[in-house]
């Protein structure tokens, strides 16, 4: 199995997915997350749903840009 860039994947290996924030769910203590890929899968490109993330295992990458007024 291969990365989206070809490269060969092993157990054990440390990978990165970037997705879009969908959703947030704040309870008392935690806060869960809803992410939608921003690259699709092969072989029909559709991006994936990862649902009940914990927001405290992910690092925010980047924000959309503001519209300007």
């Amino acid at each position: 199995m291969h990365d989206r860039n070809g490269t060969l994947l092993k157990n054990g290996d440390v990978v990165t997915v970037k997705a879009v924030v969908t959703n947030l769910s704040t309870e008392e203590g935690y806060c869960n997350v809803q992410l939608l890929t921003v690259d699709g899968r092969r072989p029909d490109g559709q991006k994936e749903t990862i649902y009940a993330i914990n927001t405290a295992v992910t690092v925010l990458h980047e924000r959309p840009l503001e519209p300007k007024e």
